[in-house]
């Protein structure tokens, strides 16, 4: 099956895949369809959650699991206390002792609901959302692990994209990848899109998952060669907003400073969308709503390709044209020297200001 480069078909044939089922999708560009598929998320169905972690370099089958087990629980930790396709089914980190002993009550209530919750687990991982850390608790099997946390997210909305983005992997390590995707397909019981390079579609290690395997036309020219940022996110959770993205170090470390400061921390809300005067709705990094100020946190990983440069240049000219200033800061920057982003969001936010006033003087 050929299958043009369109982001919505490519999402409606990942809600297509059987539940518990891996289906591949063979790539001119892996960055390139990622790419789409971020700066679209804003348009995907309210209830469907995508998660997604890309290598760059395929590691061996164990590190696959450990890192897909890490993703999860990052995902599962980002949407807390609303598990379970509930809204706070849980009260929230830093509980006090009378919502600490309404978790407790909560989870026997899951457990007789839904008896496929295993209830330690769930009383571990509250304690560590609780406390502030992902629901990774290490004296559960990785079997275990993986369909509890995939419960938390509701693995009937649920769809993880694998993303092979390595031109020349070994093929042992091709082997154990395979394993490893139908092994997370089964124990999630959710939808596991696998994206990897074209040219892998003869590779006998893959057979295993390769029956059905769609092939994406190649539509949009090719990415940049140039090198990405080891600090930049490989993993990412759609949909996620009003919150710091819990794959970006550059917004975790922004919304960090950002609440200490008594001057911006009551104006921006992060992950916030936005309808344009052309009708488009963005999802923007952080928001300023009454200021109109917009900023951007760019990472070359989804930004360092010519399409992504193309849809940038028409996102910053449909909000320049709906009143929008939009400050963009390279993510490296911004987890380098935080004080110099932030310094330059005051400075935008007071030019704004001052150009409100001078609006109002006239």
């Amino acid at each position: 099956m050929v299958l043009c480069l369109n982001q919505a078909l490519v999402i409606e044939v990942f809600t297509q895949i059987p539940m518990g089922d891996v289906r591949v999708f063979l790539c001119p560009d892996v960055m390139e369809v990622l790419t789409g598929l971020e700066l679209s998320r804003v348009t995907l169905p309210s209830a469907l959650k995508v998660v997604a972690h890309t290598w760059d370099k395929l590691p061996d089958h164990s590190s696959v699991v450990k890192e897909v087990l890490t993703v999860l629980a990052k995902a599962s930790h980002a949407v807390w206390p609303s598990w379970y396709g509930q809204e706070n089914v849980f009260s929230g980190v830093e509980a006090t002792l009378e919502q600490g002993i309404f978790n407790q009550l909560q989870c026997q209530a899951l457990k007789a609901r839904q008896p496929e919750i295993c209830e330690p687990w769930v009383k571990a991982a509250v304690n560590a959302c609780e406390s502030g850390q992902i629901p990774l608790p290490n004296k559960f099997a990785h079997a275990l692990q993986l369909s509890q946390l995939a419960l938390t997210l509701d693995p009937v909305t649920l769809i993880f994209i694998l993303a092979v983005n390595d031109a020349q992997p070994e093929p042992w390590r091709l082997f154990g990848f395979a394993r490893a995707a139908t092994w997370i397909a089964q124990e999630t019981g959710s939808r596991v899109a696998v994206l990897m390079p074209a040219h892998l579609t003869d590779c006998e290690e893959l057979a295993s998952i390769l029956y059905g395997a769609v092939e994406l036309s190649p539509a949009l020219p090719s990415r940049s060669t140039e090198t990405i940022s080891g600090e930049e996110a490989k993993h990412f959770l759609w949909p996620l907003q009003g919150q710091p993205h819990p794959g970006s170090p550059g917004e975790q470390k922004l919304a960090d400073r950002l609440s200490r400061d008594q001057e911006l921390a009551i104006l921006f809300g992060f992950n916030q969308s936005i309808r344009t005067v052309r009708g488009s709705l963005y999802l923007v990094d952080l928001l300023w709503l009454e200021g109109k100020v917009i900023v951007e946190i760019d990472g070359y990983r989804y930004h360092g390709n010519r399409f992504a440069f193309g849809e940038d240049r028409n996102r910053d000219y449909e909000l320049l044209i709906s009143d929008y200033v939009v400050l963009r800061l390279p993510h490296d920057e911004v987890v380098a020297d935080i004080e110099i982003a932030i310094e330059k969001i005051r400075d935008v936010v007071r030019f704004r200001r001052s150009q409100k006033l001078n609006k109002s003087e006239v």
